[in-house]
């Protein structure tokens, strides 16, 4: 709990006091973290504390966003009060850190954290439907996922670990004889990309 102090639970926040408030904010690999800031805080205050807590420094590609009253979402407008927009327009004053804008080229992108969480995002708009893939590209996509969060292939002696590890959409198939199989290929795939040394594992 942020400086050790006591908080009091309102109907929608923990409260430091009337001049501050904690809000959580879930992060792109699911983790959710509390920022304590004063009710005058600017969106841009609270995503530069969150920037502090990733090491972040390129913030200008990122945002938070929140669930709407109306089940929408909504991007926080950075230069106003916080509070204020989470008060009159959130569902419940849970934000959610994601990029905003992308590159053409992850050239651009100076921080290894920075790429990571690029990676994180697609990974998750992917999984989430938000990104529509073919089979052919999603199984590409999920054999160079496995490659950044396990490593090379040749450390493994088995790839069962697979049938635990969510490599695809959802909505794709819930048949087991289907998944098993494209499971297969996601394997095959991963072994073409063992020449590779991703290291995005480090940061998770």
């Amino acid at each position: 709990m942020p400086f050790g102090l006591k908080l009091r639970r309102t109907r929608r926040y923990n409260v430091l006091s009337k001049n501050c408030f904690v809000t959580r904010i879930r992060l792109l690999d699911s983790n959710v973290i509390e920022c304590t800031l004063s009710v005058e805080s600017t969106g841009q205050e609270c995503l530069e504390a969150v920037a502090q807590r990733l090491e972040l420094r390129e913030t200008h590609y990122f945002g938070l966003w929140f669930l709407s009253k109306s089940q929408q979402d909504r991007w926080v407008e950075l230069e106003k009060p916080l509070k204020k927009q989470l008060d009159k327009f959130a569902n419940e004053p849970l934000l959610f850190f994601g990029v905003m804008f992308y590159v053409p080229s992850v050239s651009r992108l100076q921080q290894e954290v920075t790429r990571y969480q690029y990676y994180l995002q697609v990974k998750k708009d992917v999984l989430d439907g938000r990104l529509i893939s073919s089979f052919e590209q999603g199984i590409r996509l999920a054999g160079l996922a496995v490659q950044a969060d396990f490593g090379d292939y040749n450390q493994f002696e088995s790839h069962d670990f697979l049938r635990e590890y969510v490599l695809f959409p959802m909505d794709w198939t819930q048949d087991e004889a289907v998944l098993e199989e494209l499971t297969q290929k996601v394997a095959q795939e991963h072994r073409t990309h063992s020449i590779y040394t991703l290291r995005f594992n480090e940061h998770v």
